[in-house]
């Protein structure tokens, strides 16, 4: 396996970073992960405005050209050789003297890369396979969620603490106000509306989930951005969540709030990947 490191390729088991480099220290970086399918990054153009975004939203000079940052990806691909990939981007705001709260004005980002192979969705193959348990938890997290920052503790905090109880995904909320997964965007189904919370809220605002939103618009499906609250819950058809490395994957239940049984046709989660494995049949 193969990394990318501040313009070289490096093997994973000999790649270093140093620990006076700000995002080991302090989190000052953000991130990025972008599917590949047959060698044929999804979406690419959405994800790097995102990653350009997140790093003027915190200050951190782009520290290569598109045209760089593709040339090394797909060089990255070819090299660690799976046809699906998960490309993982981190950019940091560099290697200071020493630790200080405020940068050194001459620090240069460290950028790094690293892919892993992408499981295909197991709902393709499958779709009768059981959804996802999810459990309710206070987002204490920080409020700037726009920004794709490697500052994951919260995120990651439920998980370590009831591992026991084996949850595959945490639904974050602000009192009674939804906001989003702990690594995925939301998706509820009221009847014939399809609702996810609007970008004004504490989300990070998804690739994925804009992708499907869009989408499923452009089919003629009744899909809008709402706030949706916790006793929103019960009343609910269906729940499903995305993200780039997931894509969709329906809810089985929300704490002891169990969703409808339906035909598979009938789910507009089904109809979702469908437009999904449709599009990337375009791509491939």
């Amino acid at each position: 396996m193969w990394t990318y490191l501040n313009g070289e390729f490096i093997p994973k088991n000999e790649v270093s970073i140093s620990p006076f480099d700000r995002g080991f220290l302090f989190g000052d970086s953000v991130y990025e992960v972008i599917p590949s399918y047959n060698n044929k990054l999804f979406l690419f153009d959405d994800h790097f405005k995102r990653l350009k975004n997140s790093l003027s939203l915190i200050n951190i000079p782009f520290p290569d050209s598109l045209e760089d940052i593709y040339k090394s990806i797909m060089e990255l691909q070819k090299k660690n050789e799976f046809s699906n990939q998960a490309i993982y981007i981190q950019i940091t705001r560099g290697v200071d003297p020493e630790r200080s709260h405020v940068a050194n004005l001459n620090t240069l980002p460290t950028v790094f890369m690293s892919s892993t192979e992408l499981e295909i969705n197991p709902l393709r193959e499958d779709p009768y396979r059981k959804g996802l348990d999810v459990q309710l938890e206070k987002d204490t997290r920080w409020k700037r969620c726009d920004i794709k920052a490697t500052t994951l503790l919260a995120n990651i905090i439920p998980f370590h603490r009831d591992v026991e109880f084996g949850i595959d995904e945490i639904l974050f909320h602000d009192g009674q106000i939804i906001n989003e997964g702990s690594k995925s965007n939301f998706f509820f189904v009221f009847d014939d509306l399809i609702v996810t919370p609007p970008k004004k809220q504490n989300i990070l605002e998804g690739v994925t989930r804009n992708y499907f939103f869009r989408r499923l618009f452009e089919e003629g499906f009744n899909v809008i951005e709402k706030t949706v609250q916790i006793d929103d819950l019960e009343k609910a058809d269906e729940i499903w969540v995305t993200s780039s490395t997931k894509e969709l994957q329906p809810v089985n239940k929300v704490e002891n709030i169990a969703l409808p049984e339906k035909e598979l046709s009938e789910y507009y989660w089904y109809k979702a990947l469908k437009i999904l494995e449709a599009d990337l049949k375009v791509n491939s």
